[in-house]
């Protein structure tokens, strides 16, 4: 059980039994996030040198080996240490040296890209400062991680030129490996290692000062409270008409809208949007024209019930019929038909049809000509009537003298 890569294994089953989270895949947004911003944080203090960091790779639980095969092969390998003694690693390609020397001494970074070569106290010197932010910034980054089991804080320790040393310097146990390639001032790009010792007891530790998370606060009634003395605008409708635009261009003073009493059972309240609010009646209080609030629907208009309304019933003659009131003045009935007086000597007799002949008979006429009227002779005598009697009280025409039509005239 002492082989060195069964350690990791235990630590798994040690952390799991205990409760807290290793699970690398959950810490790797934010270290990858964390690692990004941690670059370029440092880098805001050296003009010009703008750095474009591509995609972080991230190896959870990482033996010592595969952080050795992972640092650059030139470049400055530097040592690093939290409070505790934990040590970690931090690397930059050669290119990044070259581009952080340059910035310092010249103020800008340089085409030319110069060979490798070994780094010398003076570049560790100049690079001292750029990797001790980019830890201070990665440890402020990563603060809030849930499952961080890596120290708080790392710190710059020496820069290591012989890596034979690394296997007697480090020991071998997890670790989290990050590893990205920058470019500095567009010009030069290099890989920059990252490697953080990992620890259950720092898991652990994380999770039993973790605040327990609360439950979450309703806080629409705080913005009701801070909205409600907000002023707002109703306008009380009670009717719209939709007109064509040459009508309502062609609208002037003294103009009317027909409207019935039906448009003013319904009142809606609505804001400057037209969103409709309420709905309710048009009506009076206290003098004063008011809005009673109702349902959401509009009330519906009164229709006569079916039962209440008149039934039919036959017809009645006209002259049965009893006075009719019409807007509050009397119309009588029509007065009866009376026959008038017989008027003596009246001759009602028509001429002799029978001399016509060869009228043909009714039904010859395309069945126009009525029915016969049974009982009716149409040339019988009119009875006792005188054509030539004396009519009534009425005086004689007074005589003409002797009328000869054959007489000359003149």
């Amino acid at each position: 059980m002492s082989d060195p890569d069964t350690r990791p294994v235990l630590a798994r089953i040690v952390a799991a039994h205990l409760g807290v989270g290793t699970d690398g895949a959950k810490l790797e947004p934010g270290l990858q996030t964390g690692f990004t911003r941690a670059i370029r944080r440092a880098a805001m203090p050296f003009a010009t040198l703008s750095p474009q960091v591509a995609e972080v790779t991230v190896m959870g639980e990482a033996r010592l080996k595969d952080a050795l095969d992972a640092l650059p092969e030139h470049g400055l390998t530097a040592a690093m240490e939290d409070e505790d003694g934990r040590r970690g690693l931090i690397a930059l390609d050669h290119p990044l040296v070259d581009a952080l020397i340059e910035v310092q001494a010249t103020g800008h970074v340089e085409d030319s890209d110069q060979p490798p070569r070994k780094v010398t106290r003076i570049d560790e010197a100049l690079c001292r400062d750029f990797i001790d932010l980019i830890l201070g910034s990665f440890a402020q980054e990563t603060a809030d991680l849930e499952g961080r089991d890596w120290p708080d804080r790392m710190r710059y320790g020496s820069n290591i030129a012989d890596r034979v040393q690394l296997n007697l310097l480090m020991p071998d146990r997890g670790y989290r490996l990050l590893r990205t390639s920058v470019t500095l001032g567009g010009r030069k790009t290099g890989a920059v290692v990252l490697l953080l010792p990992c620890d259950p007891a720092l898991g652990r530790r994380w999770a039993l000062a973790a605040p327990r998370a609360e439950a979450p606060v309703d806080w629409s009634a705080q913005m009701l409270s801070a909205l409600g003395a907000a002023p707002m605008t109703l306008d009380a409708v009670l009717m719209r008409v939709t007109l064509p635009l040459g009508e309502v261009e062609a609208l002037g003073e003294g103009d009317m809208l027909p409207f019935d009493h039906s448009d003013l059972s319904t009142v809606t309240l609505e804001d400057e949007t037209a969103h409709v609010f309420a709905r309710g009646a048009l009506g009076q209080l206290s003098g004063k024209r008011a809005v009673r609030l109702g349902g959401d629907e509009a009330a519906p208009v009164a229709v006569p019930d079916a039962a209440s309304a008149p039934t039919a019933t036959a017809m009645t003659p006209v002259s049965q019929l009893a006075p009719m009131e019409m807007g509050g003045q009397g119309i009588a009935a029509p007065p009866p038909i009376v026959p008038g007086p017989n008027v003596p000597g009246l001759d009602m007799a028509g001429p002799d049809m029978a001399g016509l002949g060869g009228l043909p008979p009714g039904p010859a006429m395309g069945g126009n000509a009525p029915a016969p009227m049974d009982g009716f002779d149409p040339n019988a005598p009119m009875g006792g009537f005188d054509p030539n009697a004396a009519m009534g009280d009425a005086a004689p025409a007074a005589a003409k003298g002797d009328f000869d039509p054959n007489a000359a005239i003149g």
